[in-house]
């Protein structure tokens, strides 16, 4: 299906309001002490791979209170909304010496007997290198990055952390079991020595040292019990996670491990915990049950973080929702299941007007769609599929969108212009096992 083109991601504003030259200028000083670009490209407004002097302007603008923080969220890193001087920094920093940011989407493959993982280069013809046998992760994984490396968390049957070093072939660096049965979900940075993992099975949040002796000893370094918040049966079913700031947010989704389908005993909520005690600071309830998707932990975007509440698959009773980070409180939906057709299995943020969902439908089929969160209102249909073949859908630095077909037939990565929903390849990708998720490496 070839899509209807959409109205592009507005330009920059103007800039109107007097420039700081002093705070400008200041920043570049400090930026000159930086010897490599800021993976990510901080600053970088429009993904056109440069920071410019009046990306920069509106950077200071937004950092003085004088411009909102949605006329360019990429300034945010941490999507704590605002802008802070290190962001800023950053962003200097990419506006002299360059954006290095990701070159290689690194993508999961499985048919949940055997699993593996291949790559596909960013730049065209966007080279590809298959999945082999020799690149093993678990049948049933799922994939993180920090600071360059990949983290693949090896889910049920498997339970361990697995560290990949995409500089030395995607050597295994580290593989650390989770403890049997636990089946991590999850896994969140808090610094390069500390990060939490969620075990699914158990009623413990799992704390790690990501740069554990290789025979694992130092690997486990506490636990935070949940099980107070849990359902009746005592499992609070923990998934998805974000650390902002000194708080991290645990997604639980309180399912009823007694029933066969496991199907919600209540509504979802979020453990909120103080990273530097390590102790439970506050609950979160939320609107809906059931909070599911497949983004890589819980997006956090201008202070407001964002979960995905499927409910009960086939019926229209989910959404998304905006949670205030300031004040903690959940907004409700701002966008629900019956607005955009289906049950929500994952999402993506581009801009204020524009975002995009990966749909499964009563009719048993999943769609990828392009919707309005301000409107709520659907705007595009870009690939439909009979069964629930469509997976994973993830944004890159250089505005693309990646989208994992599971189909039989065609299986493949998808690859589309997030501006205006485009198709960049005209046919899947074929990356040898079936894709399953995906994300960007440097």
């Amino acid at each position: 299906m070839t899509p209807t083109l959409m109205t592009p991601t507005p330009p920059l504003p103007a800039p109107t309001e007097r420039r700081p030259p002093g705070l400008l200028l200041a920043l570049v000083g400090v930026a000159a002490l930086v010897a490599t670009p800021v993976l990510g490209c901080v600053g970088d407004c429009d993904f056109s791979r440069t920071v410019t002097v009046d990306e920069l302007v509106l950077g200071v603008g937004m950092a003085l209170g004088n411009t909102s923080i949605e006329h360019c969220a990429d300034f945010d890193r941490n999507g704590d909304g605002r802008l802070a001087v290190e962001e800023l920094v950053a962003a200097v920093g990419n506006a002299l010496n360059g954006c290095s940011g990701q070159t290689h989407a690194f993508v999961v493959t499985t048919n949940f007997m055997a699993g593996s993982f291949a790559t596909i280069g960013l730049d065209e013809p966007r080279q590809i290198s298959r999945s082999t046998s020799q690149r093993r992760v678990h049948s049933d994984a799922v994939v993180r990055t920090r600071d360059g490396l990949v983290y693949v968390v090896n889910r049920r049957f498997a339970d361990n952390i697995q560290i990949l070093d995409p500089g030395s072939d995607f050597k295994t660096r580290l593989q650390c079991s989770t403890g049997n049965g636990t089946n991590p979900h999850d896994i969140a940075f808090a610094d390069d020595g500390k990060a939490y993992v969620t075990l699914f099975e158990e009623r413990e949040l799992l704390i790690v040292n990501p740069r554990a002796q290789p025979d694992c000893r130092d690997f486990v370094r506490g636990t935070i019990d949940l099980g107070g918040l849990a359902d009746a049966d005592g499992i609070p079913d923990m998934d998805l996670m974000a650390v902002v700031g000194d708080r991290l947010y645990v997604a639980m989704q309180r399912l009823d491990i007694n029933s066969v389908l496991r199907l919600p005993a209540g509504k979802g909520a979020l453990a909120v915990i103080d990273t530097t005690s390590d102790t439970l600071v506050d609950t979160i309830e939320l609107t809906g049950e059931n909070p599911f998707a497949a983004t890589k932990g819980l997006p956090v975007r201008g202070g407001k973080l964002y979960v995905a509440q499927a409910g009960r698959f086939g019926v229209m009773d989910g959404g998304i929702e905006r949670v205030d980070l300031a004040s903690g409180q959940p907004e409700g939906f701002f966008v629900t299941e019956e607005d955009l057709g289906g049950d929500v299995t994952d999402f993506v943020l581009v801009s204020e007007h524009l975002a995009y969902a990966i749909v499964s439908r009563r009719e048993f089929s999943t769609a990828l769609i392009a919707f309005d969160p301000v409107t709520a209102t659907v705007t595009n249909t870009l690939l439909e599929r009979d069964g629930y073949t469509l997976f994973d859908l993830e944004l890159n630095d250089r505005g693309e969108l990646f989208l994992t077909d599971r189909d039989r037939q065609r299986d493949g990565v998808y690859v589309f212009r997030a501006s205006d929903g485009t198709p960049l390849t005209p046919q899947p990708l074929d990356v040898g096992l079936t894709p399953f998720e995906v994300v960007f490496i440097p």
